[in-house]
């Protein structure tokens, strides 16, 4: 009986200490190009919490973004730039919270985004790229596997297609390149 008694009692002190150890979560990332790898310089970051738009931040000259979510909301974080597919993932930030939360966990998140194809739909894309999870009590992430195994066919997919679509345009661009550079030689030489 006095086991029992002070495993209880044990057990409430492990919890009043884990309370004071809170999160919350700073998201924070680079959104780079598809094709090239380099910074989108000129991308827009939106986020919404619980459906409303709280806040919008440009990328600027690192391609950076960086933002604190609060707890218990669902966030979408929407990715843009000109003449790029928009691409977003969301966060549930749901679960058990106390006052004075003071501890923040980081979550770095490349956000990857390429140049849209006018005659090729893209809007699979308009769904979330991900979702996670995060647990304010104990600071830990997750990300939904079972999701992510849901899209990931139709992701390869239409990534395949870009991609034969992308390089059918360099080939293109490329030989135009090459018939100017030709043709010049010859014009050049005639005179």
């Amino acid at each position: 009986m006095r086991n029992l008694v002070l495993s209880s009692t044990l057990g409430i002190a492990m919890l009043a200490s884990t309370s004071a150890e809170a999160f919350n979560l700073k998201v924070h990332g680079v959104v780079t190009d598809y094709l090239t790898g380099e910074l989108v310089t000129n991308g827009l970051v939106r986020v919404y919490k619980d459906g409303v738009k709280e806040h919008a931040e440009q990328t600027g000259l690192l391609g950076q973004y960086a933002y604190t979510l609060g707890n218990n909301a669902l966030y979408v974080l929407r990715f843009s730039a000109p003449g790029c597919q928009t691409k977003c993932f969301t966060i549930d930030t749901h679960g058990l919270a106390w006052e004075g939360e003071n501890k923040v966990k980081d979550l770095f998140v490349e956000m990857t985004l390429f140049q849209r194809i006018s005659d090729m739909d893209l809007s699979f894309f308009d769904l979330p790229m991900g979702q996670a999870r995060f647990e304010p009590a104990t600071g830990f992430i997750s990300w939904d596997t079972d999701y992510d195994l849901r899209i990931r066919n139709e992701v390869q997919s239409i990534m395949s297609e870009y991609q034969r679509r992308m390089t059918a345009v360099a080939d293109a661009t490329s030989s135009i390149r090459s018939e100017g550079s030709v043709s010049r030689k010859h014009s050049g030489s005639a005179r």
